[in-house]
């Protein structure tokens, strides 16, 4: 993997006898140690597969509140080398710590750091990570306890694309974070602490090009194994997309989607009916609705694949009726034994 750590610090949060979080700050930065290198690779991984991202920018001046975060201000002096790498995640250590008595969240843990570089891309990724308990066996086969940062359990984490932010002045998105499912007043906090406010919804551009895509199927004939080809491409290039960790153009999807009869071709039909960015980042929960029907109800939950749909699958408007037939061999099993045992 080409990443380049060039600063990495990592400080810790506390509460204190009053329930109240203090910070403990390293005075100076972790060296890049084969070790420290397949941790951040590691935590870098996990960050750019993470489906639930969110993408927001700096407020502008006249958005700023009352009492605006010194964030901004931090990150820019540090860019502008008027701060070193130390100072700069002393002083916004201070900010979110301040955040966080404010909102109350008590969550001890580990505040990262880190400047890195990855396929030529400038970024800094900051984040409160948990601090775990495990066992392991020791040399002597005795039993000990360690702490361990879980990275499976990002919920504070955002990172900020420097390259984006330098070289894209009218960008709403070189700011990504996690937007977990931990309570909106959360993410709010963090976006104060950020000084930021979200850009682009990524969830509805890709809801919407999604329901694009099935319109446009819909209007263009074609056999039904070639629709179901047409958006099993379409498919595998959000999939390509988001393993790269670039972003989807509505133009590459339109080179999967066949003509209509008129010459007009997708792009032409989705700039015309939806109000679409030329590319934004995947979120490839909207590819479930692109291949399948699913809903869920008044104690159900239905999910099948569109080619089912008049052949094992039947729906009958007048009568609000879905049919099945060839009950799934593990659905059938339970309903069966529950039959069995009314007798």
């Amino acid at each position: 993997m080409s990443l380049i750590i060039e600063h990495l610090i990592i400080h810790s949060l506390r509460q204190d006898d009053n329930g109240v979080l203090k910070a403990d700050t390293r005075s100076q930065e972790l060296q890049p140690t084969a070790d420290v290198q397949e941790w951040v690779e590691q935590l870098h991984r996990i960050y750019q597969q993470k489906g639930n991202k969110s993408y927001a920018c700096f407020l502008a001046d006249t958005e700023q509140p009352e009492n605006p975060s010194p964030f901004p201000q931090l990150f820019q002096q540090y860019l502008d080398k008027n701060l070193s790498f130390v100072d700069f995640t002393h002083q916004s250590t201070t900010v979110l710590l301040a955040q966080l008595n404010h909102y109350q969240y008590p969550d001890e843990g580990v505040l990262i750091f880190c400047k890195y570089q990855f396929v030529g891309v400038d970024y800094i990724l900051l984040g409160l990570l948990d601090c775990e308990t495990s066992v392991t066996l020791t040399e002597q086969l005795e039993l000990s306890q360690i702490k361990y940062i879980d990275l499976s359990k990002m919920q504070l984490v955002a990172r900020v694309d420097i390259t984006e932010y330098q070289t894209n002045t009218d960008s709403r998105r070189y700011i990504s974070f996690i937007k977990g499912r931990i309570g909106r007043k959360v993410s709010d906090f963090f976006m104060d602490f950020l000084g930021a406010a979200e850009g682009i919804d990524v969830k509805l551009q890709n809801q919407l090009l999604i329901q694009a895509v099935n319109e446009y199927c819909q209007q263009v004939p074609m056999p039904a194994d070639e629709k179901a080809a047409t958006k099993k491409k379409v498919a595998d290039y959000y999939k390509e997309q988001s393993e790269e960790g670039a972003d989807i153009a509505v133009k590459s999807v339109a080179e999967y989607l066949p003509k209509q009869s008129d010459g007009g071709d997708f792009y032409a039909f989705i700039s015309e009916e939806y109000d679409l960015d030329e590319e934004f980042p995947v979120a490839t929960t909207a590819l479930r609705k692109l291949t399948k029907f699913v809903g869920s109800g008044g104690g159900l939950n239905i999910s099948f694949d569109e080619k089912l749909l008049g052949e094992r699958i039947a729906y009958d408007a007048q009568s609000d009726t879905l049919t099945i037939k060839g009950t799934p061999p593990n659905l059938k099993d339970q309903l069966l034994r529950m039959l069995k045992a009314r007798q």
